[in-house]
């Protein structure tokens, strides 16, 4: 997880980063390869604008002057692909003096299957802070295109509700975020697609809790979702308990979590009409063409 570095640069809330990967402190051990690769993805494809982070100096050489490529979505293939930096290289010998210059950077991404397809950051370097204070496409519309690819499974409401929740976390409204969320996850379970296909329509669900339809449907539900049943309570403390900055913190890995369930519903709905092509072809043929063309010979 990106860690949210400790001055505010600017006169707003200052927003929480991406999901707990790794930490980025100076006091940290020394980050390895992977660890340095999930920070600038988190940071690049989920860091709100303003939210201030120390950058550790391996983060920094590997961002700016090392050759750099990131995994993240591409808003224009639609899909997950591999950027490379084509503007922003500096040298770290000469940040200060640039910094006192020209503490904002601008950095570029194209996407290594189009040269076209690219995604543009403007920075602010203060000391060891970065910042994030302008990106195009906004990191909304890349996470919300991201989310196009479940709509075949997700119903209007659903949809329409994911939306509003990524809007939100990613203008810094992590407690209204958590509303959005937590009603997609409730409604995931309860207003399954799959009731009558897998024999269960008749279980009573009405004035059971969230926690014990999982628990009643486990046979039922995707795995994913039986095994990180505790989605539920961050979702809900979230509302109660939690301050915008954890809920902020916690967002994205909420975010992708309900994205598994999704690709688990997603595979299970491919299957169950696949099936039932293939059961309507069984039942539709005869062979009566292929005994026709025997008799006659």
């Amino acid at each position: 997880m990106l860690a949210a570095a400790g001055p505010r640069i600017v006169e707003r809330e200052v927003a929480a980063p991406p999901p707990e990967t790794c930490a980025v402190t100076d006091a940290d051990a020394k980050l390895d390869e992977a660890e340095i690769r999930q920070w600038i993805q988190d940071f690049l494809f989920g860091a709100a604008l303003y939210a201030a982070y120390d950058l550790p100096w391996e983060v920094g050489n590997a961002l700016f002057v090392s050759p750099l490529a990131v995994d993240g979505h591409c808003p224009h293939c639609q899909r997950a692909a591999t950027f490379h930096r084509t503007h922003g290289e500096m040298d770290l010998m000469k940040v200060q003096p640039l910094m006192d210059h020209h503490p904002t950077w601008y950095f570029e991404l194209t996407c290594t299957r189009d040269a076209k397809h690219e995604i543009i950051f403007q920075f602010r370097l203060d000391n060891k802070i970065v910042q994030k204070i302008g990106q195009y496409p906004s990191l909304a519309d890349i996470a919300n295109d991201e989310s196009l690819l479940y709509r075949q499974v997700l119903d209007p409401a659903d949809a329409a509700e994911l939306h509003k929740a990524i809007g939100l976390a990613a203008q810094g409204i992590g407690v209204g975020s958590f509303v959005y969320l937590r009603r997609v996850f409730e409604r995931l379970i309860a207003n399954r697609k799959f009731r009558d296909v897998e024999g269960w329509s008749d279980i009573d669900l009405v004035g059971r809790s969230t926690e014990e339809t999982i628990e009643l449907l486990r046979g039922h539900l995707p795995s994913f979702l039986v095994k990180n049943r505790k989605v539920y309570s961050i979702l809900s403390k979230g509302l109660y308990a939690l301050e915008e900055q954890e809920c902020l913190k916690a967002f994205e890995f909420l975010k992708h979590s309900i994205f598994f369930i999704l690709d688990e519903d997603k595979r299970k709905r491919e299957e169950l009409e696949l099936r039932l092509k293939v059961e309507k072809a069984i039942a539709s043929f005869s062979g009566e063409e292929g005994g026709a063309a025997e008799k006659d010979q």
